[in-house]
This record gives structure tokens, C-alpha cells and sequence, in this order.
């Protein structure tokens, strides 16, 4: 039997570790988070290594590079074998049979998982072929040093009344936003909207679409709002007295703005939604079968409690699986930071990124939209209604529709 053992253990060391590729876009301080976990992980499976591959875009839309990196690989049959997702990616990949169903090799994290992550989770199928890693929430974020009423904004109306109070001292804008579809999507959903119908029909330029474009046109007309990486920079830098953003982002401010910072709910609409963000892990079923045990097991490894806590407690990302809600040590660092304790009870409002295929293309044309109605001062409803026409021209071209 010795014999036997000692027969298997010199072919393992023979053949040498396996390689497999892990494409994301992480930056800063999550990128140096994941690194430190990936570490972990080959020193407790000496078996594989893992080649980590960050995509990076001069515009910071490093997602679309990763996305555009994916379909060109696979067009190529070189695809990676684990990659960051958004759900709708992994809807459309796995129309086309190109990843591995995970039904059967994480059951562990799906019995221990949130209903909100676990539906994120699920292909039209009914079958998984991705597992939750980095997802979060859009929350508001507030500077202590500049709001002046200790109510936070309770409802978008409040929000705006908290920013024209500010107007005086900051005349270019008091609100940081990602970009216009960012703001119109948080207010949107948040009353209730549906991007889609349930024929996947595309359905924002209804009333509640109007509206909501009709708050953004009010928050730019009260010279409100300041887009993209210069209001994230500004309230960074302590320079801005509001921030809207995802939890994501949570360490970092943490780290610059120490006591400063407050973390408050996003504000509330009729519908008392918010829009889950962030993406997935997938494996690709073009790599071999001893890569995709190995990506199977990374999987495994980044879903873990302990793993997904550690995460979670670094970088402000939610934990993936529910024992974690109730982890002594998880619950300690909560109480250390109520504010993150906050953040979380926020989850049980969450509803899933649509999962229709087109939805990414369809978030550019809604922005492309709104863009046109704050600085060309296009109509609202005729510009909503264009680019519900357009994403639906899209979607059935991609179904295969005339």
C-alpha cells in the first residue's frame, strides 16, 4: 500500500501544478485584496496557480474592457478559465453553452446563501453557472464636516431640499454621481420601475421612467449634481458635502475620510427598492477538465465563510453567504462600524441586475439619453421613448428577431 501511495504522490509532483487564469478589473485596493487571497489559496492548494489578469480602460470603464477582452477570447476559443461576470454576461454565455454548470459543485455555498444572491445566482435554465463574490448596494454617503441637518435625507424630495440648502457654499454642486443612467437608475428603481417586462420587452419610458428623468433634469437644473470621477475625487477629498455610490467603495472612504464620514441609507420612493450591483465568478467550459476543477475550486475557496468575510470586512463588499450575518467575529467588526450594520439591513430591499441579454448596451443608451436632455436640452419624454425604441431594436436583433 505504501508502495501505492508513494507511487501516486511522485506522479503529482511530476506533473506540476496546474495553471489556470483569472480575469477581472478590480483596481487599488480591492485589486490588492483579491492578490492577497489568491495567495492564500495556492499556498493551501500547492497544486495550481493562478494568474491574475486586471483590465484596465483610459476612460475607467474598465468593465466594458473586460467585457470586450471575454467576447474576443472566446471568437478566439482562448477563453480564461474563471472570470468576474455581470449577470446578464453569464445569461448570455450561457445561452451559448460556453460555461460550466455549478449546480453540483458548490452546494455548500448555495444552502448557505442570501434569497437575493441565490436568485442572482440562477439562469432562466433554473441551473447556476455563476457563484456571487463582489456584490454591493448603492447607499448615500455624507461628509460630516458640510451637511448641516443631523435628519439624513429620508426620500429623494429631501435629498434634493439637503442639496439646495448647500447651494451657497457650493455653487458648482453638493452631489458626487457615477454618470446620469447611475442617478436615474437609483430613483427609478427605488419607485418601483422595471427596466424590462416580463416578455423582456424594454419598458423605462413609461411614467415612472419620465419621472424619474424628470428628477435628474430638476437636480441639473439646481446645478446639483457633479458626474463621474470628479465628484467621487471631490467628496474624497473631503471638498463635497454628499456622495452617491456603492458600497464598494465603502474601505477606501473609511480610510480617507476616518470620522468624517457617514454612511446613510439611499434615500427611499414608493417602490422602497435598490438595485443590487456588482458580479459574479464564472468558469469557462472551453479549458481543460483538470482547469476547471481547479477554477471550481477557487470558486469554492472565494464563496467560503471565512474567505467572503475577510472580503467583506477589507473592502465593504457584501458577504456571500448567510452564516456570515451571524459570525461572532463578523458581528463584532459590525459593532466596531455601525455604520456598515447600516448599510447591510438595506439588503432586504435589493432586487437582481435585469438578466436580459442587451441590458449593457441598453444602460449606454439610456445615459447617451439623459446626457442629451441635461446638455442639449432635448425633450425628456421624446428622448425616453428613442431610447426605449433603440434598446428594443437591440434586444430582438440579439434574440435573433426581426
Amino acid at each position: 500500500m505504501r508502495k501505492i501511495w508513494l507511487f501516486i504522490l511522485l506522479c503529482c509532483l511530476g506533473a506540476g501544478a496546474e495553471t489556470i487564469s483569472f480575469w477581472h478589473a478590480l483596481s487599488g485596493q480591492r485589486e490588492q485584496q483579491l492578490a492577497k487571497l489568491i495567495e492564500r489559496f495556492q499556498q493551501q492548494n500547492p497544486d495550481i496557480q493562478v494568474e491574475l489578469k486586471a483590465f484596465r480602460d483610459p476612460r475607467g470603464q474598465d468593465y466594458a474592457c473586460l467585457y470586450r477582452s471575454l467576447l474576443q477570447a472566446l471568437g478566439e476559443k482562448s477563453p480564461p478559465v474563471v472570470s468576474m461576470m455581470y449577470e446578464n454576461w453569464v445569461s448570455q454565455l450561457a445561452d451559448h453553452s460556453v460555461l460550466t454548470r455549478l449546480d453540483h459543485h458548490l452546494v455548500a455555498a448555495w444552502n448557505d446563501m442570501p434569497a437575493i444572491l441565490l436568485k442572482a445566482s440562477t439562469h432562466r435554465d433554473g441551473h447556476r453557472y455563476s457563484v456571487p463574490f463582489n456584490k454591493s448596494l448603492w447607499t448615500l454617503y455624507a461628509n460630516r464636516d458640510w451637511r448641516e441637518s443631523k435628519q439624513p435625507p429620508q426620500n429623494w424630495s429631501e435629498l434634493r431640499l439637503a442639496c439646495a440648502d448647500l447651494a451657497t457654499r457650493f455653487p458648482s454642486g453638493s452631489l458626487g454621481v457615477p454618470s446620469p443612467f447611475e442617478l436615474f437608475s437609483m430613483h427609478f428603481v427605488s419607485q418601483g420601475g422595471r427596466f424590462f417586462d416580463p416578455q423582456s420587452r424594454p419598458s423605462f419610458a413609461g411614467p415612472v421612467g419620465l419621472a424619474s428623468a424628470g428628477y435628474l433634469s430638476g437636480l441639473q437644473q439646481d446645478r446639483v449634481c457633479i458626474f463621474g470621477q470628479a465628484g467621487y475625487s471631490r467628496f474624497i477629498q473631503g471638498q463635497l458635502p454628499f456622495l452617491l455610490d456603492t458600497s464598494s467603495k465603502l474601505s477606501q472612504l473609511e480610510e480617507k475620510l476616518g470620522d468624517r464620514l457617514e454612511v446613510l441609507p439611499l434615500p427611499r420612493g414608493a417602490g422602497d427598492r435598490i438595485q443590487l450591483s456588482g458580479t459574479q465568478l464564472s468558469v469557462f467550459a472551453a479549458s481543460s477538465h483538470s482547469q476547471r476543477r481547479a477554477g471550481i475550486r477557487l470558486l469554492r475557496f472565494l464563496s467560503s465563510p471565512e474567505i467572503t468575510r475577510e472580503w467583506s470586512m477589507a473592502t465593504g463588499y457584501l458577504p456571500v453567504r448567510q452564516s456570515v450575518y451571524q459570525d461572532p467575529l463578523y458581528l463584532e467588526f459590525l459593532r466596531s462600524k455601525p455604520e456598515r450594520a447600516l448599510l447591510l439591513s438595506s439588503l432586504s430591499r435589493a432586487q437582481i441586475q435585469p438578466q436580459i441579454v442587451g441590458w449593457e448596451a441598453t444602460r449606454i443608451i439610456i445615459n447617451d439619453a439623459l446626457e442629451r436632455t441635461l446638455y442639449q436640452q432635448r425633450p425628456v419624454d421624446a428622448e425616453m421613448t428613442q431610447a426605449q425604441a433603440t434598446s428594443a431594436k437591440l434586444i430582438r436583433s440579439l434574440q435573433g428577431k426581426n
